[in-house]
């Protein structure tokens, strides 16, 4: 999931699925999809709808609140895959798409959120406050903001300290 919110980077403006043959080659690597599976412009479009309902969701998981909106978004994609349940060689039950094409590897992705949801790592899994970098927060408490604190939150915090200076010199 991090790495799927992570194919854009806001912050500097590079998009790393900028068409749909980098797409299919995203997601054949990390075998989400067939070797030669196809998607078109449309289906691109829909990915990265996903992917930043999925952003919105750390977002809004970041702060402790809810995104209607993402979450409907989700559970389309959802039933677009259509949803059945198998079961690995473990015996663990998973949520297997039905769908192909790009409703498939859509719904492969809401697999993957739907287990870290349950297994509680979505939790830890947010946005940065700065540069919406998608992060896994490690900290005990569970309360980071930002994916660095080096880059991002001492941005940050610079930033904050230069308006205080400011102010206090315009009073």
């Amino acid at each position: 999931m991090q790495s799927f919110v992570n194919t854009v980077d806001l912050e500097h403006d590079r998009e790393w699925l900028d068409d749909p043959g980098a797409l299919a080659a995203w997601a054949h690597e990390r075998r989400l999809v067939p070797a030669g599976t196809k998607f078109s412009r449309r289906d691109l479009r829909q990915v990265l709808e996903l992917r930043e309902a999925f952003r919105a969701l750390l977002v809004a998981n970041r702060e402790g609140r809810q995104d209607p909106a993402a979450l409907e978004l989700v559970a389309r994609a959802a039933r677009s895959a259509r949803f059945t349940i198998a079961f690995a060689r473990s015996g663990s039950p998973m949520l297997e798409p039905q769908a192909a094409g790009v409703d498939g590897l859509c719904g492969r992705l809401v697999a993957g959120a739907v287990i870290a949801m349950l297994d509680g790592s979505w939790q830890r899994l947010k946005a940065c406050r700065n540069c919406r970098w998608a992060f896994f927060d490690e900290s005990k408490n569970r309360s980071a903001r930002w994916c660095s604190m080096a880059l991002c939150g001492n941005r940050l915090k610079t930033r904050a300290y230069r308006s205080r200076q400011r102010v206090s010199r315009s009073a």
